[in-house]
């Protein structure tokens, strides 16, 4: 039977609320499942005798209990477990899964299996936060899903044999949805949410889980599928009735993190809903870091800056306080990396580069290799002195980047891992050719410029393409994602570089070079700086300067800080296009406002 198949029947069980059909259905989805290769990849093999140290990994066991922060529950949902304790553990878990503090949520889950290990939604929580199909965890996570479908299978039992059931229906439900997103996808997760949503409307996590896990996406126009609308509407109805509630304000600021520039008005609609997230809750430091991503949409550099501040600051302090290393705490490292641009955009380089460096001299674990914090320093933190580099591009600095990308010898025992082999090397070795290209240009070699793009840059690009279905299955494959994103971005850009130094080819051609990497510029993601620190719109108005299109160069500079306001390149490429119109007073307005952004308060 189809995989699609059995989640629609399972979908239609529920909907007639027959429990005995619901178990023998969880039992064919997931016995399905193991005879597919999404079973034989992801490991979900049931153990013949369950232990806790399945779910539990060793390690969390021995640390201690974390910290409860009431004032982030959001959560209303009923916890059926005799432990006190156990409740308002998962409670704190489901919360921070919410907050996007995956580990912390998952010692939460543990502390609550600890007082009680048959609580239901605890399991379902730690398959939550666990819930990347190929990182390190990923044992414990199968185990959690087995043990859900375990506990439910012996309620049912208990059940026909005239015994009083341990879980309400309402959590079953919930364990199987929460299987249906590991075992299928967050569609069919979301399906199944948004039914349990009907038979109980006054739980929230089903209604916002429902519209969250199926809400779409935007078009390469920037235009909102139906579902998103759909999903924009049910979580800002929640909103307007639950305006305190942190899980609905959390859902809300989450949905948007994406929005293409001018397709929601950030500044009014979501910005004041993140700040006052973290007045709420002031010690979670994932929040600060969200309301230092809209800070950053709107151009608040300062404002950004001090949020991402806060967050590293407190993440700093937790790993301290709970002897937590940089393997488990990669929101340490997302927080620098972001301060780093902040700090680039408001055109202080030399802070930029200084957390560069920071972050450039931590040491990776080879004990780890998959460990989220292993993987962001090999992708984003070990190339960011290169990439900022890169974008200054004053006299020296592409030596500079060249000698501060990593090696082989430094990587090796991550390149050549026999389970965990990273790409991280291949993208470091591509950036290399790109450095090498843009050398090239500067000393007017257009021959090698052309080689080197042509050849050794076009052959890295293809060689990491060549492996994507691989990478799909590797524990690094969103910054696989996003580097590869990059990659293509500075192609175009190669491409219109040379093409400026060939008389031979048309204007129009070299500016649709320029314009199709400005195209290719994904928006930030909320936990993600963009890796290219060039906005293309600025490549795009320096070559219509180069022409003398002054005004073309205007009007590419303000598309520029339409999509990034306030950034210091274009704002200074505003300035100068001024004075080459004469427009002095224009210029000295224009002045004033960097004066004001680079100002250490606003």
């Amino acid at each position: 039977m189809e995989n699609s198949n059995v989640f629609a029947l399972a979908r239609s069980e529920i909907m007639m609320n027959s429990s005995a059909m619901l178990l023998r259905l969880i039992a064919i989805c997931f016995v399905a499942a193991s005879s597919g290769l999404l079973a034989q990849e992801a490991g979900l093999i049931k153990p013949k005798v369950f232990r806790i140290d399945q779910v539990v990994k060793p390690r969390i066991a021995k640390m201690a209990v974390p910290v409860i922060r009431p004032e982030i529950v959001g959560v209303k949902m009923v916890v059926s477990s005799p432990s006190p304790k156990a409740r308002e553990h998962v409670r704190q878990g489901f919360a921070l899964i919410h907050a996007q503090w995956d580990f912390e949520a998952y010692r939460h889950f543990c502390a609550a299996l600890k007082q009680d290990p048959d609580c239901m939604l605890a399991y379902c929580g730690v398959a939550l936060s666990l819930v990347k199909p190929y990182g390190e965890f990923v044992s414990y996570r199968n185990a959690a899903v087995t043990r859900m479908v375990d506990l439910i299978e012996a309620d049912e039992k208990a059940l026909k044999a005239g015994k009083p059931a341990r879980f309400p229906r309402l959590e079953k439900q919930f364990a199987y949805a929460i299987a249906s997103l590991v075992t299928s996808s967050p569609q069919t997760a979301g399906a199944m949410m948004k039914t349990m949503a009907k038979s109980y409307p006054n739980i929230l996590q089903p209604k916002l889980l429902g519209a969250f896990l199926t809400r779409g996406a935007y078009d390469i126009a920037g235009n909102a599928s139906s579902q998103r609308v759909q999903a924009i509407e049910t979580i800002g109805g929640l909103l307007e009735k639950h305006p305190d509630n942190p899980l609905v304000l959390g859902f809300w600021v989450s949905l948007h993190a994406e929005a293409p520039a001018g397709i929601m008005p950030i500044r009014k609609e979501v910005l004041p809903q993140a700040r006052k997230l973290v007045k709420l809750c002031p010690e979670v430091p994932s929040w600060h870091h969200m309301l230092g991503h809209y800070e950053w949409r709107v151009g608040n550099y300062l404002l950004a800056q001090r949020a991402f501040t806060k967050a590293a600051a407190l993440y700093e302090s937790w790993m301290k306080r709970e002897m937590v290393s940089l393997n488990d705490c990669e929101g340490y490292i997302r927080a620098k990396c972001y301060l780093a641009n902040t700090h680039y955009q408001r055109g202080d380089f030399d802070a930029a580069m200084k957390v560069a460096k920071e972050l450039r001299a931590l040491k990776l674990d080879p004990a780890r290799p998959a460990s989220e914090g292993n993987q962001i320093l090999l992708w984003r933190a070990y190339t960011l002195p290169a990439r900022l580099y890169i974008a200054r591009a004053a006299e020296g600095d592409l030596n500079r980047a060249m000698e501060s990308l990593p090696g082989a010898k430094e990587l090796e025992k991550f390149l050549n891992h026999p389970k965990f082999p990273t790409l991280a090397g291949s993208f470091s070795d591509t950036l290399r050719a790109y450095i090498g290209c843009r050398k090239a240009l500067d000393n007017k070699d257009l021959t090698a410029a052309k080689s080197l793009h042509e050849k050794t840059y076009q052959g890295f690009v293809a060689k990491i393409a060549g492996v994507l279905e691989g990478a799909k299955r590797s524990s690094d494959f969103s910054h696989y994602y996003r580097a590869a994103g990059a990659l293509a971005v500075y192609d175009m850009e190669l491409y219109g570089l040379i093409a400026m130094q060939q008389k031979e080819v048309m204007p129009v051609t070299t500016a649709n070079h320029f314009r199709s990497a400005r195209d290719k510029q994904i928006t930030p993601s909320m936990m993600m700086p963009p890796l290219v620190f060039t906005h293309m719109e600025n490549r795009l108005a320096e070559f219509y300067l180069m022409l003398g299109k002054k005004k073309d160069a205007y009007g590419a500079y303000l598309d520029a800080l339409n999509h990034y306001p306030n950034n210091m390149d274009s704002l200074l490429g505003v300035k100068a296009c001024y004075l080459a119109m004469g427009q002095k007073k224009h210029a000295d307005q224009i002045q004033k406002h960097i004066d004001l952004i680079t100002a250490e308060k606003e």
